[in-house]
């Protein structure tokens, strides 16, 4: 079963997406703050990180930043939500080794859903 961590700090996205994913069969650790995302990622790794990058404590970016820092989390897959829709955001989001995959709110749950089978799907076969 993999175990995808969701760091979004909206409680009404984040329950919807952790129901999703675990009606999907997966594992899911729901984080509301990016402080206490890093502290659960020094301890464990996920198989994905679906991450918002604005955030209480510590925004999205700086969570990219600590993953960037800590080898253990060098495969982890990262997958950007952000309200902003700004082109500046996407590139910024491209050029961080860990991206797979960028969506802006409001999104559709179910591109998400598939987006995230892919990613676990091509994990899984490496």
């Amino acid at each position: 079963m993999a175990k995808i961590m969701v760091v979004e700090d909206d409680e009404q996205l984040n329950e919807v997406l952790c129901y999703n994913l675990q009606k999907a069969g997966y594992q899911v650790t729901p984080i509301v703050d990016g402080e206490v995302a890093v502290k659960e990622l020094a301890q464990d790794a996920p198989d994905l990180l679906l991450l918002d990058i604005m955030l209480p404590s510590r925004s999205g970016w700086e969570v990219c930043e600590f993953i960037s820092q800590q080898t253990h989390l060098s495969d982890l897959p990262v997958v950007i939500f952000t309200a902003k829709s700004s082109r500046e955001d996407f590139d910024r989001a491209r050029a961080f080794p860990n991206f797979s995959g960028y969506f802006v709110k409001p999104y559709a749950t179910g591109d998400v859903m598939r987006h995230v089978a892919k990613l676990l799907e091509r994990s899984a076969e490496t």
